[in-house]
Formats: structure tokens, sequence, C-alpha cells
């Protein structure tokens, strides 16, 4: 009679030796309850899919019908990675929290590429400024005025509205 190798055994054996000083356990026997937290979260930022493969709720024992469903079809929602966590799917929450980590860096980006494209345009526009002569300017400055800018010159210059 020959025992069957199990084919995450090596991997297991490497993450152990790197979280624990004890004598590695039998792989088929062990539970994350029998771990410190702070082992099993070293396991689990180590290996995040050898972990899932030890220590995740068998699908049909998970009471979240939606959830079960995510998983087999293996297409997840951002309000699935606590869920995930709490069942050992730990490499699918990892998948999560890595998606909204790109989401907000590419929005970031974004940002700062719509802000270097305002600040050219406003560097443009000073060098125009800086080109034009004194009477270029006043007619700029003349096209910008609103009737309100007018009447409250005329206002602040001569106490009354004229005729314009």
């Amino acid at each position: 009679m020959t025992v069957e190798r199990h084919p995450l055994l090596d991997r297991f054996v490497r993450v152990w030796m790197q979280v624990s000083k004890k004598p590695v356990p039998n792989i088929y026997k062990i539970k994350k309850t029998d771990m410190p937290i702070t082992q099993l979260e070293r396991m689990i930022e180590i290996d995040p899919e050898l972990s899932q493969a030890i220590f995740s709720t068998p699908v049909e024992d998970i009471n979240d019908g939606q959830l079960q469903q995510h998983i087999l079809d293996n297409s997840f929602w951002m309000e699935d990675e606590q869920k995930l966590l709490e069942h050992g799917y730990y490499n699918s929450a990892k998948t999560i929290t890595e998606a909204k980590v790109k989401y907000e860096q590419d929005k970031i980006n974004k940002e700062i590429e719509e802000s270097r494209k305002r600040q050219e345009l406003q560097r443009q526009e000073r060098e125009r400024w800086e080109k034009m002569s004194l009477m270029e300017r006043l007619h700029e400055e003349s096209k910008k005025q609103t009737p309100a800018d007018i009447i409250n010159a005329q206002m602040r210059y001569h106490g009354h509205v004229g005729n314009v």
C-alpha cells in the first residue's frame, strides 16, 4: 500500500519553517483554529494561495448562497472581501484588495494627469499674457468684464452708475 503525497506538502513545509519553530504538523489534520493568530496571519501573508487551499471552508458548507455562487464562478464583488476572509479564501480576498488598491491608484494617477494638463494650460496662458502689449492686455481684460463688474467699478470710482 502506497500513501499518496499531498500536492502542497513541499510548499506547506517551506512556509511552516518560516512561521514556526515547532515541528511541521500533518497537513491533512491542521486547522486554522490550532494555530496562533500571528502565525496564521504570517502564513497568509507569505502564501495566501496555499493558506486558502489548506484552511478554506468547503463551498457546500458556506451558508451564503450568493457567496457560494461567486466562489464557484470565481467572480467576486467588492462586498465579498470580508466574507471570503472569514471562510478562509485568502487568495481571493487578496485579489479584491489588489483591485481596490489599483482602482484608487488609477484614480489618483488620473487626477495627477488632469492637474498637469491644467498647469500646462495655465503656463501657456501666462506666457501668452506676458508677450502681449499693454493695449492687447487691456482689450483682453475688457472682454472678461461682465455688466456687474462694470457697475461695481463705476460705483467704486464715481459713487454712481453712469450711462453705459
